[in-house]
């Protein structure tokens, strides 16, 4: 899915800017669906490591100012921020409201008071 977003010419391309390609998808991959950790560090160097993002993206032979205001434009769509939400899914109970906390209504009490 990933790899059609940042190939402009489908199949071209040394076998250099193919691997420099996949590390590209491999990293928008990991921006939208990977763990938590890893979509950090992905968005990190998509949008904030400019020297490194603009070497990988020449070595892809990719425009990197264009692949970024693509990536911006995800971005703003919030398509990145609904793949975080699946991924926080869990068996934790939400905390109580302050309103429940502050009224006195969790606090424990000695058996048979």
């Amino acid at each position: 899915m990933f790899e059609s977003v940042i190939r402009n010419q489908h199949g071209r391309g040394t076998a250099e800017e193919k691997l420099w390609r996949a590390v590209i998808a491999k990293t928008l991959e990991e921006w939208v669906r990977g763990p938590l950790r890893y979509s950090r560090i992905a968005e990190e160097f998509l949008f904030d490591n400019d020297r490194d993002f603009r070497a990988v993206c020449s070595s892809a032979g990719v425009d990197p100012s264009h692949l970024r205001k693509r990536l911006v434009s995800i971005r703003a769509r919030g398509i990145q921020k609904e793949a975080v939400v699946l991924r926080n899914r869990g068996n934790k109970k939400p905390n109580p409201p302050n309103e429940i906390r502050n009224q006195g209504m969790l606090r424990q009490q000695a058996f048979g008071v």
